[in-house]
Parts: C-alpha cells; sequence; structure tokens
C-alpha cells in the first residue's frame, strides 16, 4: 500500500481532499460519522496510519471533529465574522441566522487608574483619574458561547451605562441610548490559547485555540468610545476580509 499517489502527492492529502470535497458538497453532512480509519484504508488502498493522517489533517483545518469512544463526525459550519465592517457581533450574527445573546460576567465603574493597566487609559485617550465602565461578557450564538469580551467605555460618555440591559449590543444601545454611532475601528489580531477560566467561561477545553482581539473603536468625531480585548473560539468562528484595488487607492 503505497503512501505517495500519482504525481508525488502524499495518499493521505489525497484522501484527505477527496473527504473535504464530500463535506463541501454537503454528501457528508454536519454532524455526520466519518468513515473509520479501516474503512478508509479499505476504500482507497492505504495503510490505517495514512488514514489516520488523512483524518488528522481535517481536523486541524476544523471540518472534523473527533469524539470521545464515539468516531470522527463532520463538524458544524463555523460562523464567519467580517473585517470590513464596524457592525458590532449582535448585527453580524442576525446577519447570518443566528441569534445573538450575551451573559454578563462583571459590570463596574471604576477609575482607570485603578485597574492597574495603564493601556486602558492610553487607548481610551483618558487620564488615569477618569472612571470607565468594565463590562466582561461571554457572548453566544443560538445559546452556544462564542466569544469572552472584555470592554472598557469611558463613563463621561456613557453615563449611567451600567443600569442599561447589557445582554444585547453594545453598539445598538450606544446608538439608541446616547446617540453615539461607531464610526471607525482598528483591531489588532493574534492566535492564543485559551486558559483554564476563559475555557470554562466559552465550555470548551484548555489550551483550545482562540482569536485574541484588540479593538478601539471611534466615534465620527474620531473619540475613542471603546477600547475591547475579546478571545473568539477558533473551533467555531472564522474571521473574513474582502478588499479590493480601490480600497487601496493602486492602480491596476
Amino acid at each position: 500500500m503505497g503512501d505517495v499517489a500519482g504525481g508525488g502527492v502524499p495518499a493521505y492529502r489525497r484522501v484527505g481532499g477527496v473527504l473535504a470535497a464530500r463535506i463541501r458538497s454537503g454528501e457528508l453532512a454536519p454532524g455526520a460519522r466519518v468513515p473509520s480509519e479501516r474503512e478508509l484504508a479499505a476504500e482507497h488502498g492505504i495503510s490505517r496510519m495514512t488514514a489516520r493522517a488523512a483524518v488528522d489533517l481535517l481536523a486541524r483545518r476544523g471540518l472534523v471533529e473527533r469524539r470521545e469512544r464515539s468516531g470522527v463526525f463532520v463538524a458544524r459550519p463555523k460562523i464567519e465574522q467580517s473585517l470590513d465592517t464596524v457592525a458590532g457581533l449582535s448585527d453580524q450574527l442576525e446577519s447570518r441566522g443566528v441569534a445573538p445573546g450575551a451573559e454578563v460576567l462583571e459590570a463596574r465603574t471604576v477609575r482607570a487608574g485603578t485597574l492597574g493597566d495603564a493601556e486602558v487609559a492610553s487607548r481610551l485617550g483618558i487620564s488615569g483619574a477618569e472612571r470607565v465602565h468594565v463590562v466582561v461578557r461571554v457572548r453566544t450564538g443560538d445559546g452556544e458561547p462564542l466569544v469572552l469580551e472584555e470592554n472598557y467605555l469611558p463613563e463621561r460618555l456613557f453615563p449611567g451605562l451600567l443600569r442599561e440591559d447589557l445582554t444585547g449590543g453594545l453598539y445598538a444601545l450606544m446608538r439608541e441610548r446616547y446617540g453615539l454611532f461607531p464610526a471607525r475601528s482598528r483591531q489588532e489580531l493574534e492566535t492564543s490559547l485559551l486558559g483554564p477560566g476563559a475555557a470554562e467561561a466559552l465550555g470548551t477545553s484548555p489550551d483550545a485555540p482562540a482569536l485574541r482581539v484588540e479593538r478601539v473603536t471611534r466615534d465620527a468625531r474620531g473619540r475613542p468610545i471603546e477600547f475591547a480585548r475579546d478571545l473568539h473560539r477558533g473551533d467555531r468562528l472564522r474571521f473574513v476580509s474582502e478588499v479590493s484595488a480601490e480600497d487601496w487607492d493602486v492602480g491596476l
């Protein structure tokens, strides 16, 4: 049983490609059981070790998931989030037919200087003597934990914020209650692993892959109105961006 297919393509990649095509076509639907290593070996004339490598390849791509003592199953499609909009998570989830929700873990108002984190005041352009609202929430989609959000908002722009309903979208609250419209944001993204506390909050395992996002959002006058640190589940969310030459003012 050779481990290299015609054209020099490793057999595990060839078999992984066949399975990926069956998943993308819908032949293997989300939740469907993937053929076992024994079945794949017999069907494709490869070793069970090669079959295992093919399945591992799909698992790394997030197309399948292993369930202890149950086998391997087609993973649910990831929820896409656009990087090309200032729309909040609630708006983005709703546009994809997913019901947004939030569980508030912490909500308090303190002087920025007492946080022991100079970056908060710096990113918001305020002094350490000014007060900020600290709101920590687990954001959900169709009831499933997706994002652990840590938001900082200047109290002078959002008086009485903590008396409002914080289980909905904060951007909607900014617009409807305070007349402030998020107009521009800068996001910094890097890969990360979830620590035990974050993993518990998000209902997944420690050291699960995550995307850490730091964001400063400004209103139409250019004032920082939000600084956020978010942890997004890498197994359930995918960030997408679409740009054109016009966006960069580059001639073709």
